[in-house]
């Protein structure tokens, strides 16, 4: 065992070595390779799709920015399976291969047809989202009919994209109530990575309470959330991807000395994608489906549908703005085919098995690094598609392992916080509603649930029941018809 042991050390010191080789030469060869390409593009493919020269940038450029972005959410590929593959029926290796195929397919639409340097796949508040609720018991589904639900929540976000009653609809809601979900659901996120580290645990008298510091998981997790934390100080836009890695070595390390076994060596790196068979289509299997669960099925629709929406362009706008695409006044060019991968790719995934589609974040370190076209967004596909075959890899990371990085990715949603008109009395009530009762109640539902009824109560009373748009009342009837039936 322990010459086994330290020929795979070996040989992950070796790969260690080669990527960062890869990291650090990569942007000089990508230069090369653009000064070699630059005049062929001008006037070839890749010129007429992604209007290159208009945009000014070049190959090199994008082909690195795009190979960055996929390291710093590359973590998706072992979060999303570890968060929902402990869901009973759902299959790690099938979440995995549905992650990685959705991710490309929407990742590829977005830069070929968008033209975006936007970069797609499962949310990571919503795959929390998804497994709080199923095995809270806030709803009967099991997980292939709350899958429907995302399906469902997909097509109409489609037919909103294609159509202008998407523009109805981001004027509905007040801004800082949409401000208000998004930080709800960055505490929710950080607070099940907290969780799942033995960080938080629960407590039968004062509810939660600190986990054992002496825990080697806990400690490493600790170890691993600073560390991201000071990356984030230091303006490292791979935070979130190093804190994944250090928990991965960190874990490895202690299995070594400690004893321990939470990262067990895989006897193979490269090998086949695991099976779709478990998952592909279970969405359509309407067996147990009954009557009693169709309010469910119509809360998730609305509750997906919404956070998808708003989180998707707000995303597509803010690195459309930090690329430079998208002028002052706010005009998102090309926005319905945007928008239409950003929802085509929910409604794929859930056919595969995963959770909703989102354009990530993350997206704006490709922006960072200079790309203003759909070009890196095909490279980030295409590096998706290359990791269906790396799937032992993957599979040996654990809920707690991924904790850092969800703590992570929580702290950057929360930093949306400060754009919230907390003079305004109405906002501040329902932006509190909101992400109290989002992290106390574990349920980003309910969160949204009473923060939809608190600011339409706080507009009434305040005079201010006509500048409420219609919508918003429809909405709260809905919502307050859950909450009493939950």
């Amino acid at each position: 065992m322990t010459t086994v042991f330290r020929c795979s050390l070996a040989l992950f010191s070796h790969s260690q070595h080669l990527f960062t080789l890869l990291f650090t030469h990569y942007k000089g060869f990508a230069v090369s390779l653009d000064t070699t390409l630059k005049a062929q593009s001008n006037s070839g493919i890749l010129e007429s799709v992604f209007k290159l020269s208009e945009r000014k940038t070049t190959i090199g450029t994008e082909l690195y920015a795009g190979f960055i972005t996929f390291l710093a959410m590359s973590y998706i590929l072992a979060v999303n399976p570890a968060i929902l593959g402990s869901i009973p029926g759902m299959d790690k290796g099938a979440v995995f291969t549905a992650t990685a195929l959705a991710a490309a397919a929407a990742t590829l639409i977005m830069g070929i047809w968008g033209n975006y340097p936007v970069m797609l796949a499962p949310g990571m508040s919503m795959n929390g989202f998804f497994k709080g609720m199923l095995l809270s018991g806030s709803v009967a589904l099991v997980w292939h009919e709350a899958l429907f639900g995302i399906f469902l929540s997909g097509v109409l976000y489609l037919i909103l994209s294609m159509t202008n009653i998407r523009k109805a609809m981001i004027e509905s809601i007040p801004e800082d109530l949409k401000l208000a979900i998004t930080v709800s659901l960055g505490l929710f996120i950080a607070f099940l990575g907290l969780k799942n580290a033995g960080i938080i645990v629960s407590n039968p008298i004062i509810l939660v309470s600190m986990g054992n510091i002496a825990d080697p998981q806990v400690i490493i997790a600790y170890i691993s959330i600073f560390v991201a934390l000071g990356c984030m100080i230091r303006d490292i836009k791979l935070a979130t991807f190093i804190s994944f890695v250090s928990a991965i070595l960190l874990t490895a390390l202690a299995d070594v000395f400690l004893g321990t076994n939470n990262a067990p060596i895989p006897e193979q790196i490269i090998t086949a994608p695991p099976s779709l068979s478990g998952s592909f289509a279970a969405v359509f299997n309407f067996s147990g489906l009954t009557a009693d669960k169709l309010f469910d099925l119509l809360f998730i629709v609305i509750i997906f549908l919404i956070v998808d929406f708003f989180d998707g362009l707000s995303t597509i706008v803010g690195v459309g703005r930090d690329a430079g695409i998208i002028d002052k006044d706010g005009k998102v060019p090309n926005a319905r085919s945007a928008l239409v991968a950003d929802a085509g790719g929910t409604v794929i995934g859930s056919v595969l098995g995963t959770t909703s589609i989102t354009a990530f974040s993350e997206s704006g370190i490709a922006s960072s690094q200079g790309a203003k076209t759909g070009l890196a967004a095909v490279v980030v596909a295409g590096l998706f598609l290359v990791s269906l075959f790396l799937y032992p890899l993957f599979s040996i990371f654990s809920a707690a392992m991924v904790a850092p990085a969800m703590v992570v990715v929580g702290i950057y949603m929360i930093g949306r916080l400060g754009d919230i008109q907390w003079e305004q009395k109405e906002s501040r009530i329902a932006a509190f509603f909101t992400i109290m009762f989002t992290v106390l109640s574990f349920s980003p539902a309910n969160g949204m649930a009473m923060g939809f009824i608190s600011y339409a109560f706080s507009m009434v009373v305040a005079g201010k029941g006509k500048e409420v748009h219609p919508v918003i009342f429809v909405l709260c009837a809905l919502f307050l018809s859950y909450l009493i039936l939950l």
